[in-house]
């Protein structure tokens, strides 16, 4: 039987669309956030998510959790989840981690979920919050993780990797490596070919070298404004698993620099529909105006002060 009550912690951009897709299909979607911002329990209303009074009414109410938060949020959830379990007395939970964490930290959520009986599905999502349901995948692993295919009935494509709880995180941030990578290198050339005045004229020439690759980062660019800080998180995930597995990471440090840049510039804030402002054009002259890798403007604020402020909003 498809899943019928839903628990998404959080409901950020990515589980607000998650949330509107999964209520068209007629499921209840639950949460928790009254340790949450007003924009957070806004967006939850607007996609007509039911907000529990506890973790513990939560847990005993979803058949599966969905944690979908910032990096260094994806362990004090699952705690917070198998605490709560283990106060309900509850055996069969589904829990899916679909954040972007490094293996380690899938395997540190494993050794916290099983003891409570929690089972324990790591994921990822791979595409756009505004293409839940359009193309964006769920990539999951883990011996419960073929259950997840029920989602499938709710237009939200599962791809099993395999039966290791921590496949799925590695595959994650290789690919974010990618997509990251990207975002962080545009950007830091565009702000250079703004200063010389060769914006129009090195697009011109990034389209007819690499046709439609600029037009693919472009979005991901804009939402920079309000995600650097996360994606700046990944960056160091990706740094750490190298590190764990004996091998150097040259790039992934570079571009969690220019993304914690960004972060500092504070250019955007969350908004309670999960819509987006801007174009690629109109976002980087707010971050040339700014000061994008020139100096530092004055009264930012640091990345992770950045990431826990769009964590807790």
């Amino acid at each position: 039987m498809a899943f019928q009550k839903i628990g998404i912690m959080s409901i950020g951009e990515m589980g607000f669309h998650w949330a509107k897709l999964l209520k068209s299909h007629g499921v209840e979607v639950l949460t928790y956030d009254k340790d949450r911002g007003e924009v957070s329990r806004k967006r939850a209303e607007n996609a007509g998510v039911t907000s529990l009074p506890s973790m513990t009414a939560l847990v005993r109410e979803a058949e599966l959790i969905v944690s979908i938060v910032v990096p260094f949020a994806a362990k004090r959830v699952a705690a917070k989840v198998a605490k709560a379990a283990l106060k309900a007395g509850r055996q069969d939970l589904l829990f899916l981690d679909a954040n972007a964490i490094s293996p380690m930290t899938a395997d540190d959520i494993t050794k916290t979920l099983v003891p409570a009986g929690v089972k324990f599905v790591d994921g990822c999502i791979i595409g756009a919050a505004a293409k839940m349901g359009k193309g964006t995948i769920v990539y999951v692993s883990g011996p419960d993780a073929a259950r997840l295919r029920d989602l499938e009935l709710f237009n939200i494509p599962i791809k099993v990797l395999g039966p290791s709880t921590n496949q799925t995180s590695a595959f994650k941030v290789v690919y974010a490596g990618l997509t990251k990578g990207l975002q962080g290198l545009f950007c830091e050339l565009l702000m250079g070919a703004r200063h010389f005045g060769l914006l129009d004229e090195i697009r011109a020439q990034y389209e007819a070298s690499f046709p439609g690759l600029l037009d693919k980062v472009s979005s991901s660019v804009v939402a920079l404004r309000i995600h650097a800080a996360r994606r700046a998180e990944e960056m160091d995930e990706l740094k750490r698993t190298f590190s764990h597995h004996g091998m150097k990471s040259f790039m992934a440090p570079a571009v969690q620099k220019v993304l914690e840049a960004i972060a500092e510039l504070n250019a955007g804030q969350p908004t309670a529909d999960g819509a987006r402002s801007g174009d690629l054009m109109e976002t980087l002259e707010l971050f040339y105006e700014k000061g994008l890798l020139r100096s530092q403007p004055s009264g930012a604020l640091s990345s992770r002060q950045a990431l826990v402020n769009a964590q807790n909003s």
